[in-house]
Parts: C-alpha cells; sequence; structure tokens
C-alpha cells in the first residue's frame, strides 16, 4: 500500500472514531484528557459502551504508562477498566503490550465503510407492495421499537454503537439520527437505524432488522441499499457499518462498503458485582446489538 493510500485510510478510520466518540457524549457520556488518552464515562450509566478510554485524535502512538494512567482514571470512578481503538490506527505491538498489563479482547467489530467518492451501484426498483420510509412521528418510533424488540424479527446489522432506548424524536429532531420502517402491503417487516454526525460529515448505519420470513439476501442488500442512500441524501461523505460474517460483509461490498479493519476492545477481569449491575442497567436503558441470522 502507497504512503498516500495508507494516509487516506488513517484519515477514514479517524472520521469513524470521532463518530463513536460522539454518539456516545450525545446520550450523556462525558470525555476528559488525560495525557494521550481520552477517559469517557458516563455519570449515572456504568455499561461497556459508555466507559472506557481511547487513544487521542492524531495519535500514532501512546505508552504502556498512558494506557495505566486511563484506566486507573476509570476504577476510580468504580468503572471496569477498558480501552477502545481501531487497529488500523495502531501496530500489533500496541495490542501485545494491552495483553501486558492484563488485558483481554472483550469484542472486535469489523469496519466497512462506503465513501461518496465510489460509484453507487444501481438502487433496483422496490417490489411490489415494498416502502421503505422514515420515521417522523411518536407513531412511527412505536412501531419502530415493536418491530426491533419482536421476536419474529431478526438483526442482521452488529454494531460498535449502543442503541438507545427513548428520546427518539428528541435525536431524529437533533439530526442525530434516522429511523426507517420497511412495510410490505402496510405491514412492517424491518427497520433500520442511522446515526448521523454532520459536523463530522458521516453516518453509521447501526442496526438492520428483517422479519424472518421475508428475510433474504437480495431484499437484505436492497434494504440496506436504500439506508445508504437516505444517509448520503443527508449531506455525509461517508457510512459505515459493521459485518460480522463473510456473508454480511460480501452483501455490504456489493453495495459498496469496502473493509477497513476493525474496532477492538480489551478490558480487565470482570466483577460479578458490577456485571450484576450491568445487566439491570441493559434492561433499563440499552438495547445493544446481537445477531441472531
Amino acid at each position: 500500500m502507497s504512503d498516500a493510500a495508507v494516509k487516506e485510510t488513517r484519515r477514514v478510520l479517524r472520521q469513524v472514531q470521532s463518530h463513536l466518540t460522539q454518539s456516545r457524549l450525545n446520550l450523556g457520556a462525558i470525555s476528559e484528557s488525560l495525557g494521550f488518552v481520552d477517559v469517557i464515562y458516563h455519570p449515572k450509566n456504568i455499561l461497556g459502551d459508555f466507559n472506557y478510554i481511547t487513544p487521542r485524535k492524531s495519535t500514532a502512538w501512546i505508552s504502556i504508562k498512558e494506557v495505566e494512567n486511563g484506566l486507573n482514571a476509570l476504577r476510580a470512578r468504580e468503572r471496569v477498566g477498558r480501552i477502545e481503538y481501531i487497529e488500523g490506527l495502531y501496530p500489533p505491538l500496541f495490542a501485545r503490550n494491552l495483553m501486558d498489563l492484563g488485558l483481554s479482547v472483550e469484542r472486535e467489530n469489523p469496519i466497512m465503510v462506503y465513501q461518496v467518492e465510489r460509484p453507487l451501484p444501481t438502487l433496483p426498483p422496490l417490489p411490489d407492495g415494498i416502502s421503505i420510509d422514515p420515521v417522523s412521528d411518536q407513531d412511527g418510533c412505536a412501531l419502530w421499537w415493536y418491530v426491533w424488540r419482536n421476536a419474529y424479527y431478526d438483526v442482521i446489522t452488529q454494531t460498535a454503537e449502543p442503541l438507545y432506548v427513548g428520546q427518539n424524536m428528541r435525536a431524529i429532531a437533533l439530526g442525530y439520527h434516522l429511523d426507517l420502517v420497511m412495510h410490505r402491503y402496510r405491514f412492517p417487516v424491518g427497520v433500520a437505524r442511522i446515526s448521523l454526525y454532520p459536523e463530522n460529515h458521516s453516518a453509521h448505519l447501526l442496526s438492520m432488522v428483517l422479519m424472518k420470513e421475508v428475510r433474504t439476501p437480495d431484499l437484505i442488500k436492497l434494504f440496506q441499499r436504500n439506508a445508504l442512500q437516505h444517509a448520503l441524501d443527508r449531506g455525509v461523505n461517508m457510512v459505515f457499518t459493521s459485518g460480522d460474517s463473510e456473508i454480511e460483509r460480501k452483501l455490504c461490498r456489493e453495495n459498496g462498503f469496502m473493509d477497513y479493519g476493525s474496532m477492538i476492545w480489551y478490558s480487565e477481569g470482570k466483577d460479578e458485582q458490577r456485571e450484576h449491575h450491568h445487566e439491570q442497567q441493559l434492561a433499563q436503558s440499552l438495547l445493544l446489538l446481537r445477531s441472531t441470522g
């Protein structure tokens, strides 16, 4: 890979990182700089997606001492020590240093990116009876959550960004996210959510859910392609998502997305009391995506 290509890849990944950080701040998290790391924490919610450290923007390397200082800052707030970073921005030695600190991989999400410079595949017409429309009122929000939580629907897209239950219309009005509902002859058969960060010119396709009876590769690809167009219509120059399986990544590539590495979380050993509290808050306030297909 040429120096220019490496530089462009790093620019795109930093754009992804900025989007993910801002998404947590939009949901009440606080960011504090400590040396060469940013400490992200939520004053009320101990869920890991809101409490972690991450290398500061434009840093090419941070020392073990800097990581330790950040982890200690989290522990001082009674949070589990956790670091989040994009592997393409740091050399393999960085991961080895994290393991030397006693941290282990908690999870990993592949990153798929579409940029406006790439030609969009031709958008085929919707099949008979199929419509895809953005949510614009409270009734639409209620319908979106009904589909999302219904056992007869499969979650397709896994994500690095938390889904927050509630405040939907406020987030839509502020331009933070866009919800879509797919109907088949007026019956809801799928939903998708896109988070938006206008100042960063970026969008994140967080989730796609389709009714099991209608879920086909062609319809998944068509739904994703329409969601991508809705995001681009908002003026962003980059849309990213996650592909948890090779089948999902193949569908993403067919819609113009490219592989851009992974988002990785390392954390220390679990504390049973914290985990119990974590589960309580999870049930009360957040739905995290889990792929079932």
